[in-house]
């Protein structure tokens, strides 16, 4: 039986009037992004929405650039021009095509998404945050518009594990530590969540940054609740990152190496599309909102 893994994002819009995520999906729905190397990827249009909840699919191909060199990987040199003639890519045609699930939970505007799907193919949690975030931080003031409001802006962040600020904090001599807190969504459950849109709002900023620095290195810095408070924010809508040192000599640890995830496995009695949902709703979900 296959394993198929999931793993989720926070997709934060602002303002997010009713009817906003579910615009943002079918307005930039096929739109492409180079997020690795050749790769390109996209996400087709979502279904109806039922219970809340609508879904679709991440798609992922190789382009081929055909003003870049060609090699022979027999003869391993430049092909001739009799052999060049021969080649023919047609126009549209992507290589190496993958398919992955996604499912959104509009209540808690909450993507979860296929990281490992039944054919064991496989898209990394930090390339799905990199395509969304492109996709939609490029395009949505353009495609939306609700009320006679426009999105202007959409923050994408990982789901991490719930005790990533713990781990990072267990750096026995941390340096550096930096904090990047993006403005949440004013239904956000998560502690302090109120006024750090206030705050944000108040000094017309989209995010906050803060950096700590150590005075004594042998010392290493000394987290406390305020750091921990910020911290807390920063994995649901942002970003921690810690330097330091451990016995093994310098470290580097940041909240995106924590995803959180969930794998399954694919039941032949139900569609892998009810699992993901079933997965979005009962496992991310829960969590998201605790």
């Amino acid at each position: 039986m296959a394993t198929v893994e999931f793993h989720a994002l926070n997709i934060s819009a602002t303002p997010h009037p009713r009817g906003a995520y579910r615009k943002l999906f079918e307005g930039l729905a096929g739109k492409r992004v180079k997020y690795y190397g050749e790769k390109i990827a996209a996400f087709s249009k979502p279904s109806d929405t039922k219970d809340g909840v609508f879904w679709g699919y991440i798609f992922s191909w190789t382009e081929i650039d055909k003003n870049q060199p060609v090699i022979d990987t027999i003869l391993l040199q430049k092909p001739d021009e009799e052999k060049l003639a021969d080649i023919i890519i047609p126009e549209n045609i992507g290589f190496n095509w993958q398919s992955f699930i996604y499912v959104f939970v509009e209540e808690r505007h909450l993507l979860v998404f296929e990281s490992r799907n039944a054919e064991s193919r496989t898209l990394a949690p930090s390339n799905a945050e990199k395509i969304f975030r492109t996709i939609f931080q490029t395009n949505s003031i353009v495609y939306v518009l609700i009320d006679g409001y426009p999105l202007y802006h959409v923050e994408v962040d990982l789901v991490v594990e719930k005790n990533t600020l713990d781990k990072i904090f267990s750096i026995p001599r941390i340096s550096q530590l930096e904090i990047q807190i993006g403005r949440p969504n004013p239904d956000d459950n998560s502690i302090d969540a109120d006024r750090i849109i206030e705050r944000l709002e108040r000094i017309n900023a989209r995010a906050e940054i803060i950096r700590y620095r150590v005075s004594d290195s042998k010392e290493g810095l000394k987290p406390d609740e305020t750091m921990r408070e910020q911290g807390a924010a920063a994995l649901r809508h942002g970003f921690v990152e810690a330097k330091g040192e451990n016995e093994g000599g310098q470290i580097i640890l940041s909240s995106k190496q924590y995803p959180k995830s969930h794998k399954a496995y694919a039941d032949p009695h139900s569609t892998t599309i009810d699992t993901a949902i079933q997965i979005a709703k009962r496992i991310f979900a829960r969590l998201d909102s605790t």
